[in-house]
């Protein structure tokens, strides 16, 4: 009883910090890796190695369960998110493939320090754009025409209908070929970069970036995600947990996102930043020697740091927004446009993939913590080590026949990664409907991006395993 008690817990704890890792991502359109895998590494004693690749999947429910909403609401821009995610993929294979060398010659540290790094670094773009609800126009190069960088919606915190448009395509491209290459090397969803790249690189309002960050993240997850499966990387335990978790937090943050402005949401995105990049730095130092100092004494430098930088920061750039934020507003407001048959229909189909696939997905994961609690194993391996933070489940040795007659027999663990499975499965399927419908809308470009993107899933899922094994 006592043992069952502990499991139970320690199972709560997983959820707890996948709610607040999906709320906060789905409000700055993060992801939730990056939160959850310092989380998990820093405060529930996860090695990061298995935080890494359980927060891969896991994150998936976030951008799924967020960008179902996003995509219905059609302020997600799914066209855009179409265009970037070749690089992203691209991008997040040649980054797992760096990942497992990294942990294959025991470098873990480099992770923790590149992680922290790349937080950082995102810091001052980020707050550089905080003087206004929506960016200082550009006028539209040729990026903009071809790649139809444009669209209206709606926001709900300001109470218009606004037009925008983006700028300097293959600057975003490029940052997110490098966004996909930190996912797949740090396990994150790299929703940080994302933002980024589409709020800094191509001008595009802080709403915008996202959510459709959200409708990307899942696309790059389910690549990096796939190759850290088959590497032996995912503690189902931890990815089903957090997962349910992250869609319980996505939920509640995109309804939160509907109600407060970009210039909230900016600094909120800022905060979390700062704290968790000091912090991700000082673990590496600390790991290799460099700077020994306690988890505590961590955690108070990193918070000092991550103030001051807020503060100083704030002061320096919070006054320009209102003596910008009228003109802006007057030049982006808009009338509501209402779009294509064949395109309201696959937006109404795509929503409903992400919305029910999800809980499809949440419903066996659910399932197969209940079955495997009440009978205290899974696929023959004894709770304890299912519920191991040291990941003692290895997805490597586990075949997809081994899964499919597990489930049939109601094996707790077979239901766990089937529901795992379906997670990774629905980024695939969006992207194969979103080829469907360009190819009925006789779409050539974003036909072929489409493709590119659905080959290298394949690439990924397929391909890739086939050709390392028989190395």
């Amino acid at each position: 009883m006592v043992s069952l008690v502990f499991d139970l817990l320690k199972m709560l704890e997983f959820i707890v910090a996948g709610i607040v890792a999906g709320m906060l991502g789905a409000l700055a359109g993060l992801g939730g890796g990056v939160v959850l895998t310092p989380v998990l590494t820093l405060f529930l004693s996860v090695p990061i190695i298995y935080a890494t690749g359980s927060a891969l999947i896991s994150t998936i429910s976030t951008s799924a369960g967020s960008a179902s909403v996003y995509v219905r609401k059609r302020i997600a821009n799914d066209r855009i998110g179409i265009s970037l995610v070749t690089a992203t993929t691209t991008g997040a294979i040649i980054g797992s493939l760096t990942a497992n060398y990294v942990y294959a010659h025991h470098l873990t540290w480099i992770i923790y320090v590149v992680f922290g790094i790349v937080l950082l670094t995102s810091i001052v773009p980020t707050v550089q754009r905080s003087t206004c609800e929506l960016p200082p126009p550009r006028n539209p190069d040729w990026t903009t025409k071809i790649f139809r960088l444009y669209g209206v919606c709606y926001d709900p915190a300001l109470k218009i209908w606004y037009r925008y448009w983006g700028v300097r395509w293959w600057l975003g491209w490029l940052i997110m070929f490098f966004a996909g290459f930190i996912s797949g090397l740090l396990g994150i969803g790299s929703g940080a970069l994302k933002v980024l790249a589409m709020d800094w690189g191509m001008n595009l309002p802080m709403k915008v970036s996202t959510t459709t960050s959200n409708f990307m993240i899942g696309v790059t997850a389910a690549t990096s995600g796939s190759l850290y499966w088959f590497f032996g990387y995912i503690s189902p335990f931890i990815a089903a947990c957090t997962a349910i978790g992250v869609l319980i937090g996505s939920r509640i943050g995109t309804r939160m996102l509907m109600y407060v402005t970009n210039r909230q949401v900016r600094w909120v995105f800022v905060a979390i930043l700062a704290y968790l990049g000091f912090r991700m730095v000082l673990r590496g130092l600390g790991r290799e020697g460099i700077l020994p100092i306690t988890s505590m004494e961590r955690n108070i430098v990193a918070a000092i740091f991550a103030s001051v930088i807020i503060v100083s920061l704030y002061f320096v750039f919070a006054y320009k927004y209102h003596e910008t934020q009228d003109v802006t507003l007057s030049i982006y407001q808009a009338q509501p446009e209402n779009p294509g048959r064949i395109e309201l229909k696959f937006i109404n189909v795509t929503s409903n993939l992400l919305k029910y696939g999800v809980f499809i997905s949440i419903a066996l994961l659910v399932l197969g913590l209940i079955l495997i609690l009440i009978h205290g194993k899974g696929l023959g391996v004894p709770l304890s080590r299912i519920v191991d933070p040291n990941g003692h489940v290895d997805t490597s040795a586990i075949s997809i026949m081994m899964v499919m007659t597990g489930d049939l027999r109601l094996d707790g663990l077979s239901l766990m990664l089937t529901g795992l499975l379906v997670l990774i499965a629905i980024p695939v399927i969006m992207v194969a409907l979103n080829l469907v419908r360009f190819v009925m809308e006789r779409d050539v470009l974003y036909t072929v991006l489409a493709a590119i993107t659905l080959v290298n899933l394949f690439l990924a899922i397929f391909v890739l395993p086939l050709l390392i094994l028989h190395r």
